[in-house]
This record gives C-alpha cells, structure tokens and sequence, in this order.
C-alpha cells in the first residue's frame, strides 16, 4: 500500500504493508527523529464542521490498523511533528522531587534560611505537618514508579519546565512560612482534625489510583473503561476530589494563607481535567450524566 505523506509544501510517498499500523508508518517517514514526535493526521469522515478550504482533521492512532482507520491505496496523510517530548514517568518524578526537596532542606537547615542564631525548635504543628508534605510527596514518587500506567509515553518538553515551575514555586512559598521560627501554631485540635482528614485523603486518593491502575493492562493501554464502584459513585474523578481535599485539611491544619491559595490553584487545574474526562465517560456511558465530575452534587 502506497501512501502520501504531506508536510507543509512537502511530499512523500509511502511504501506500507496492507496490514500496517501507526507505528509502522511512523518508522518508514523518513525525519529521523524519535517516533514520539510524529503525528499523523487523515481527513475525517464526517466533514460537517469542516472550515471553508480546510478539512477536519483526525488523528491516526496505534489501536487499530491503517486500514481499518480509512487509510487505503493512495491516501494523503499530513504528518506534524510535535517536537522534543520527554517520558511522562520521568515528568511525574521531576515535578514532585521539588517539593520533597524544599521542605527538607527547610527542616533540616533551618539555620541556613533563617539565620545562624536560631535555636528554636519546632513547635507540635510544624513536626505533624512537615511530616505530611513530605509523605505527600514521597507517596506521590512511589505511585509514579509503581502504580500509575500511561497510555501515552510522552508528552511535549516543556511541560517539565512549566510543571515543575508550579509545584517548586508552591512548595518553596509554603515550606518556607510552615518551617519558619515565627509561624503561629492553631489550636492543637485544629491540628489533629486537618491531619487526621489528611491522612484519610491521601489514602482514599490512593485507592482510587490503585484502582484505575487496575484497569490497564500497562504503559501503552488505551483503553477508556469507565470506572464504577463506591469510590466513584458521586463523581467520575474521585482521585481529583480526594487531592483537593487533603490539601483543604492540609490548610485547615497548618491555618495558612499560601496553603490555600496552592489548594485553589489546584482545584481550578484539576476541574478542568475533572470535566473532559467526564465528557469522556459520559460518551461511553450516559449513565455517568448523573454523576459530577469532582464536587460531589457541585460540579
């Protein structure tokens, strides 16, 4: 089967097997360059929200044959490159080292940040909830390594950049004012409620990873199963509500400022997810209308 590959005023002939799949033809285009930068596109069959002089476009993907995507004797396919990419494994363990490594460092030298001459000790909130930013993240690495499957293996360069920048700025402003010698303590039960609903966050959020990773087969699954249970009875992205809500008591305990806005700040991102995967589910199942995708009867 012979195709013809288009970028920009460019073209190129294809030489494919009939049974060929995406990764069969992203070998066989010639820039050699790493797989993961290439996208292919092919007209769509439905043309109804094409634009005046430019056909919509749809993606070619590896779940299926060429063929059995549209692709026949004589196709034309536009090729994208989407530029330098990076293992989104590697993403995860970079954007959540940052934060490990600044409250540690606070708690660890704190003479280093507040000057030489302090001697003061930490009071009970700062030694409970050091502790807790930093299980949250180390918890975070684990389930990088050992639970979380990605159905894509990479994702554009710069969201390193503009992930990490999120989370290292959000940690080393709150790092700083949870660890320094003038912090105020709340009330001691203050502290216990806002750790004890942490703790019990972090691991219902756990379990919800725990589960979705069950559902893939490993890195590379694209499967979209709509996930059921009690855990997701009342929204489609409990993971997103249980992360939201152990930095809520997170904030309740510490009775920081900062916290809350990094509590805000997480919620407006992860709502957004929170809504196209529901869109998604709701495609599979339109049962899942009923549901909300991360506030329980909210949104």
């Amino acid at each position: 089967m012979k195709v013809t590959v288009v970028s920009g005023p460019r073209t190129e002939e294809v030489d494919l097997p009939n049974n060929a799949t995406l990764t069969d033809l992203k070998k066989a285009y010639r820039p050699k360059v790493s797989i993961h930068r290439k996208s292919f596109k092919v007209p769509s069959a439905d043309q109804s929200r094409a634009k005046e002089g430019k056909p919509q476009l749809t993606t070619l993907s590896d779940k299926t044959s060429l063929a059995e995507q549209g692709v026949k004797e004589g196709a034309q396919i536009t090729y994208k490159d989407l530029g330098p990419q990076i293992g989104y494994r590697t993403v995860f363990l970079v954007e959540y080292a940052g934060p490990l490594a600044f409250i540690l460092f606070y708690a660890m030298r704190p003479s280093f940040i507040y000057g030489a001459s302090i001697t003061k000790e930490y009071g009970y909130a700062q030694k409970v909830f050091i502790s807790l930013f930093a299980a949250h993240f180390i918890k975070r690495e684990l389930e990088t390594v050992f639970v979380h499957k990605f159905s894509r293996p990479t994702m554009p360069l710069r969201n390193i950049f503009k992930n990490s920048i999120y989370y290292w700025s959000f940690a080393a402003f709150i790092g700083y004012i949870l660890c320094h010698p003038d912090y105020t303590e709340p009330s001691a039960t203050q502290v216990n409620i806002g750790a004890v609903a942490m703790v019990i966050n972090e691991l219902l959020n756990f379990a919800v990873h725990y589960q979705l990773s069950t559902m893939r087969k490993g890195d590379g699954d694209t499967a979209r199963n709509v996930p059921e249970g009690p855990l997701f009875s009342l929204v489609s992205c409990p993971n997103y509500f249980f992360e939201v809500m152990s930095w809520v008591s997170f904030s309740v305990g510490t009775n920081m400022i900062s916290s809350w806005f990094f509590t805000l700040a997480g919620l407006l991102q992860m709502a957004e997810w929170a809504l196209k995967k529901h869109a998604g589910y709701v495609k599979v199942d339109p049962s899942n209308k009923k549901k909300k995708a991360i506030l329980p009867f909210l949104l």
